[in-house]
């Protein structure tokens, strides 16, 4: 009996010890993001389908991380988010508080692009989270124009707004060009959708090639949408949209006049089974790559995160991150052909025009002020007599409040302000 209670007490401590000197995984984890501030870098403007879901998901990310880290959003914009990308996975820290939102064209650029890619990643290498919803993309034009259906693409020039000169945006556009003889003529070079919006408000552009579907119910053009001032011309994705708001529009993948030119279609346009899709770099621990994916999984299932969804009108069908890498792979292992044959048919017929962006003065009133005063929203009418409205960044802008030099955070809500900006990026600001 002594024995074998010596030999109880024995195990009892050995099994204390143990505890105590290997911390469990989760507790590792925890440790490490407890107390830190992550970033979810976001490859477009600000105010678009992509913002609004990065930093959705990032919210909701940040709950169920091990540890309770805070996740912050950050625009990094240029070249179709390929500026983004290419820091998180070449310079951003791979330690797991990075993690990037790109275009769903990016995970795919290698095979539309081709040897003329600034894409400097591997997609197969990358550590995919995936996204909040597969997507359904669509070419829309303003009304007005006399192009109401895609049969008038086939007779009348359709210029539209792109991002990036190899942007989903624009070699979209081009596809249809070169593939089906659609009259597509592209102006690149704006920020974002937001800006594209209001070239075709103003008339510069007639639309886009490009415009996901939940973006398109729940963002600025929903009100365009639904006061008829919008016209859908044909639908992109994996598949048809059994949405029954969609059943008159076609699927571009029918336009197709052959079984390659259909292939050629279907490969360009899977892409938009990625939707929103998040990643980490190649080198970020396994560990806290996988701590991070099962966070998303579970912020995916949060009833809250439902809710708000559908509150916004955002749509949720997740894809995550096991099944996006897969669905990678067997696009990457396509024949060579035919991933020629996509790459040729994604280049621009001629030069593609950039757009020229005008330097704006107006004066009106702040509407929002956000990030310690670095970002703003404004109202208020140019030296033109239009009425503006703008999402404007401050950075290396001269800044006055009452006559006098200020910072940032001194400006506030409701103050009256001149200001100068071209694009996003505001130049000079006067305030009373």
């Amino acid at each position: 009996m002594k024995a074998t209670s010596a030999l109880g007490a024995v195990a009892a401590v050995g099994l204390a010890v143990s505890l105590q000197a290997a911390p469990t995984h989760a507790d590792a984890i925890s440790d490490f993001y407890r107390g830190k501030r992550m970033t979810m870098l976001i490859g477009v403007s600000v105010g678009g389908g992509y913002d609004r879901y990065a930093r959705l998901t990032a919210r909701y990310i940040a709950k169920y991380l091990p540890g309770n880290p805070r996740i912050i959003g950050k625009n990094m914009t240029g070249a179709g988010s390929l500026v983004m990308a290419n820091y998180v996975y070449n310079v951003a820290k791979q330690d797991g508080t990075i993690i990037g939102a790109p275009l769903r064209s990016v995970p795919v650029d290698l095979i539309v692009t081709g040897k003329t890619s600034k894409l400097k990643m591997d997609p197969l290498k990358a550590q995919w989270l995936g996204s909040l919803n597969r997507e359904t993309s669509l070419a829309i034009a303003w009304a007005g124009h006399g192009i109401k259906t895609a049969e008038d693409l086939y007779t009348k020039q359709f210029i539209v707004g792109g991002t990036g000169v190899i942007s989903d945006s624009v070699t979209a556009a081009h596809m249809m060009r070169n593939l089906l003889g659609m009259k597509f003529k592209v102006i690149a070079g704006y920020p974002g959708g937001s800006e594209i919006n209001l070239a075709a408000d103003r008339g510069e552009v007639m639309g886009r090639s490009t415009h996901s579907w939940s973006a398109l119910l729940s963002g600025p053009n929903s009100k365009r949408l639904k006061a008829g001032k919008l016209h859908l011309l044909y639908q992109m994705g994996a598949k048809k949209n059994p949405d029954p708001r969609l059943k008159d529009v076609p699927w571009a993948v029918d336009f197709a006049k052959d079984e390659r030119t259909r292939k050629i279609l279907y490969l360009k346009f899977a892409m938009n089974e990625f939707g929103y899709p998040y990643f980490m770099g190649p080198k970020v621990p396994k560990a806290r790559f996988q701590a991070v994916l099962e966070a998303f999984k579970k912020a995916s299932r949060d009833p809250q995160l439902k809710a708000d969804m559908k509150r916004s009108r955002m749509g949720h069908n997740p894809i995550y991150g096991e099944e996006m890498l897969a669905l990678l792979k067997d696009m990457y292992a396509t024949p060579p052909d035919l991933i020629e044959a996509l790459q040729k048919a994604s280049q621009a017929p001629g030069k593609v025009a950039i757009v020229k962006l005008p330097v704006i003065t107006a004066t009106g009133k702040l509407t929002r002020v956000q990030a310690n005063g670095k970002k703003l929203r404004f109202k208020g009418k140019s030296t033109k007599g239009e009425m503006v409205k703008a999402r404007l960044k401050v950075k290396k802008t001269k800044i006055t409040v009452g006559g006098k030099k200020a910072k940032a955070a001194a400006l506030k809500k409701g103050m009256t302000c001149t200001v100068t900006y071209k694009g996003r990026k505001l130049r000079v600001i006067a305030c009373m």
